[in-house]
C-alpha cells in the first residue's frame, strides 16, 4: 500500500507541474497576442518625384532635375508623382510655374506641359515678349538651330541706286544674341532624329516689348536669316553702342564683277529735236 500511495502522489506531482507549465505557455501567448494588437503596422513608405536642385520659374524640367525620395504614406497628397504609378519623365519638358525649392515634390499645378494653355506665358522670363518669324531650312541652319539657342538676325535688302534704275543688295545684322524660345511648334531644346526643326515654318523669340517692334518691322523689309551663335562666348559680344558701327556687307563688297571696270555694255540712241546720239550704258553702273 505504500508503494501505490508513492505512485500515485508522484503521477499528482507530475501532472500539476504540467498543468502549471500549460497554464505559464498558455498566458505568455496570451501577453504576446496582446502585445502585437498594441504595436502599431509597420508604416508603408512610397517614393516621391522631386526636384533634385532649385527649379526657378520658367526652367525647362530635364531628367538631370528629378529624382525620387521615400514619403510615408499617411502624408502623400494625390497631387504628388508616385513611383510605380507614374514614370519619371511625365514631367520632363514641362516648364516651371513657380520656383521648386529641392527637394520638394513636383506636382501638376506646379508645372505646365507643352501644349497646355500658358505654357508658352511660362517660358517667357519677366517683362519679356514672345514673337515669331517665318523661316525656311535655308534661314534657320537646315533645321540645326533648336530651342534654347542664341542667334543673330540679318537682313538682307534690294534697293534702288540714286539715279532710281541701279539695284542695290546689302545685308547687315540688325538685332544680335536673342534668344529661340521655339522652332515651330516645338519648345524643346533636347536635339534629337525627333526633334528635327528642318520643317519648322516660324521661329519664335524671347525679346523684350523694343526688340518685339523691330522684328516685326524688318521682317517688312527684305529676307531674313538666322545666323546662330557659339556658346563658348554666349554674352561676350556686346552689341554696337552706335548703330553706324552695326556690320553690314553690300554687293560690291562681295562681287568682283560689280566692281570692275569690263562689265557688260548695252547702247542707247538719245533723240533731242533733230540730234542724235549714241550713248554707251554700263550694266549695274552707279
Amino acid at each position: 500500500m505504500g508503494l501505490r500511495r508513492i505512485i500515485v502522489l508522484l503521477v499528482a506531482v507530475v501532472a500539476a507541474g504540467a498543468t502549471a507549465m500549460y497554464a505559464r505557455s498558455w498566458i505568455e501567448g496570451q501577453q504576446n497576442n496582446v502585445a502585437l494588437a498594441a504595436a502599431p503596422a509597420p508604416e508603408e513608405i512610397y517614393e516621391v518625384l522631386v526636384a533634385d536642385a532649385h527649379l526657378p520659374a520658367g526652367t525647362f524640367v530635364k531628367p538631370q532635375h528629378l529624382r525620387w525620395q521615400r514619403w510615408p504614406t499617411d502624408d502623400v497628397p494625390d497631387t504628388y508623382v508616385l513611383k510605380g504609378a507614374r514614370a519619371e519623365d511625365a514631367m520632363v519638358g514641362a516648364v516651371v510655374r513657380r520656383g521648386i525649392a529641392e527637394g520638394f515634390p513636383i506636382t501638376d499645378g506646379s508645372v505646365v506641359k507643352p501644349g497646355d494653355r500658358g505654357f508658352l506665358a511660362a517660358v517667357l522670363a519677366p517683362g519679356m515678349r514672345a514673337v515669331s518669324l517665318p523661316i525656311n531650312a535655308t534661314s534657320s541652319n537646315a533645321g540645326l538651330i533648336f530651342p534654347g539657342d542664341r542667334v543673330d538676325l540679318i537682313l538682307t535688302q534690294t534697293l534702288a541706286g540714286a539715279d532710281g534704275a541701279t539695284i542695290r543688295r546689302v545685308s547687315e545684322t540688325v538685332l544680335r544674341d536673342i534668344r529661340i524660345i521655339a522652332m515651330g511648334a516645338e519648345t524643346s531644346d533636347e536635339a534629337g532624329e525627333e526633334r528635327n526643326h528642318e520643317s519648322a515654318k516660324t521661329a519664335t523669340f524671347e525679346v523684350d516689348p523694343r526688340v518685339a517692334e523691330k522684328i516685326t518691322l524688318v521682317s517688312e523689309l527684305g529676307k531674313l536669316s538666322l545666323s546662330l551663335r557659339s556658346l563658348a562666348n554666349e554674352h561676350a559680344e556686346a552689341p554696337p553702342a552706335d548703330e553706324e558701327e552695326q556690320s553690314y556687307t553690300w554687293d560690291l563688297d562681295v562681287s568682283r564683277v560689280l566692281r570692275s571696270d569690263h562689265r557688260l555694255t548695252s547702247r542707247l540712241l538719245v533723240l533731242r529735236g533733230s540730234d542724235a546720239q549714241d550713248v554707251q550704258l554700263q550694266q549695274g553702273g552707279n
